[in-house]
């Protein structure tokens, strides 16, 4: 049987001939032969994309069509990708329709030590219509990721409307709120903030969207390691009344971090116990999105967060890590 890491060893095994024979020749042939009997589960065509900031649109040049290097990047990777809009930035994201709307008064958060302060920013129109206009040139489709953590219901709605209608076909799904299970750091009252009372805002901002957009579709919870509350979710959601379109239910994961971590290296990396826990997540994603009729992607992932770590995220080993693990994640069904 073909198993990942038999996979990975021939590749790996075969890169390393290829170009040791190269060093003689100036043209080199490599054939990678896969049994006609190999099975399991099929590859999504959109299993590919990339992770950016919300922060990311306030240069509104950035993802254009005038960005021709960039778009040449994005097609080489994949003709048919997934670019998300997320992270940890977006929860201070605001909606600005016009030049002269007014900034939103924004609640007071918690500094956390070692954390950047928080920053607040305008997304405007012309950078929703350049981005339509590089997913058109690119062939991607966009997860696009409206804020949670200092939004308004009728202030995301508002977003997602013109998102929605300049996007069109190339928006997969909304996503509303990014990490929310470390809200409790500095966002949320950590006495009270739970699976039960995300659930309860995300809702709310799901609905009012959805009265607006009514073939808007939405991914969550999109968890930093908590994968405990796709469960939980799981479990409260056949009782809930009027319930939003679903169609993927998402988390992170990241072998570790920030990069002064030293457990963060490749022995530790490469040891076999770091892909079982990618597997005991997977376990418990993919019974979750099972009960709620749902497909599971992990959203943002890599070795080392904030950045990665010299010597462990920017080496071979981690790229032939970065193959196990996303060929680990397809064999569960997921979409990466």
């Amino acid at each position: 049987m073909l198993t990942r890491r038999r996979f990975l060893a021939t590749a790996a095994c075969t890169l390393a001939a290829a170009r040791l024979h190269a060093q003689g020749q100036s043209k080199v042939r490599v054939a990678l032969s896969i049994p006609q009997e190999a099975t399991g589960p099929r590859i999504p065509v959109d299993f590919v994309g990339l992770s950016y900031e919300v922060q990311q649109l306030r240069d509104p040049s950035f993802f254009s069509a005038q960005n021709r290097g960039l778009i040449r990047e994005f097609k080489a990777l994949s003709s048919t990708g997934v670019l998300r809009l997320g992270g940890n930035t977006s929860e201070f994201a605001y909606w600005k329709s016009k030049p002269d709307s007014p900034e939103p008064e924004h609640p007071q958060v918690r500094e956390v030590v070692g954390e950047p302060k928080p920053q607040y920013y305008a997304v405007t129109p012309e950078a929703v219509r350049n981005l339509a206009e590089f997913l058109q040139a690119t062939g991607w489709n966009c997860i696009y990721g409206i804020g949670m953590g200092t939004n308004a219901p009728v202030r995301a709605a508002e977003e997602a409307v013109f998102v929605a209608e300049t996007l069109a076909g190339h928006l997969q799904y909304f996503q509303i709120g990014n990490e929310a299970d470390l809200f409790d750091r500095h966002l949320r009252d950590p006495k009270t903030w739970s699976s039960k009372t995300y659930l309860e805002e995300w809702l709310a901002l799901a609905r009012a969207i959805a009265t607006r957009v009514p073939t808007a579709k939405f991914g969550m919870p999109d968890v930093a390691s908590k994968v405990s509350w796709l469960s939980e979710i799981a479990d409260q959601w056949p009782s809930i009344q009027n319930r939003p379109h679903v169609t993927t239910l998402t988390h992170h994961y990241y072998f570790g971090g920030p990069a002064t971590n030293p457990d963060i290296n490749i022995p530790n990396l490469l040891k076999p116990a770091t892909m079982q826990r990618v597997q005991n997540t997977a376990n418990i994603a993919t019974a979750a999105a099972g009960k709620m009729g749902a497909r599971v992607r992990m959203a943002e992932g890599n070795t080392c967060y904030r950045g990665g770590k010299p010597g462990v995220s920017d080496v071979f080993a981690a790229a032939l890590w970065s193959a196990d693990y996303s060929l680990l994640l397809a064999s569960n069904d997921y979409s990466a």
